[in-house]
């Protein structure tokens, strides 16, 4: 929290911050992770996934949202998924012959429970995208969007499709 504070220039440090200002600090952090997640298409800390997809036998699916969280299983249609499953940033599964149609995918998604297993560029991100939150706050004449930098690190974890 403090590199937090600090980032978006307060002028305190968290550990001489009024708790009113401490929360809403983390309230634009929140508000910037959900961008950041949102633009790449990942989940930065574990959370369930569930999409629904038709889809043929054999067929690849990509998965909507990655990484594929440490040790995540994934289940189709409520059982477990015994096909090929791709784990990584941009997890995709291969339908084995004996499955088709309407399909429910559950999985978990994200880098792990723990805030710092976020990797620090994914971090320093959502710490600038805050930064950006706050200082045009009440501003109505700038429209949304990620800062430059938040920008630029997060290009680097979006999903590129043809």
């Amino acid at each position: 929290m403090d590199a937090l504070v600090v980032h978006m220039r307060t002028g305190f440090t968290a550990a001489d911050t009024e708790p009113t200002i401490l929360a809403e600090c983390q309230r634009l952090a929140d508000a910037a992770a959900m961008e950041i997640e949102a633009y790449c298409e990942i989940s930065l800390t574990t959370q369930t996934i569930t999409a629904h997809t038709f889809a043929e036998a054999g067929e690849l699916i990509s998965l909507p949202v990655g990484p594929l969280a440490p040790g995540s299983t994934v289940t189709v249609n409520g059982t477990a998924f015994t096909g090929t499953v791709e784990g990584g940033r941009y997890p995709r599964l291969t339908l084995p012959e004996d499955m088709s149609g309407a399909l429910t995918i559950s999985y978990e998604a994200g880098y792990g429970t723990d805030p710092a297993d976020v990797p620090d560029d994914l971090k320093l991100a959502v710490m600038d995208q805050a930064s950006g939150i706050f200082d045009y706050r009440g501003d109505d004449t700038k429209r949304p969007h990620l800062t430059p930098a938040a920008s630029r690190i997060a290009a680097r974890y979006r999903r590129v499709a043809v």
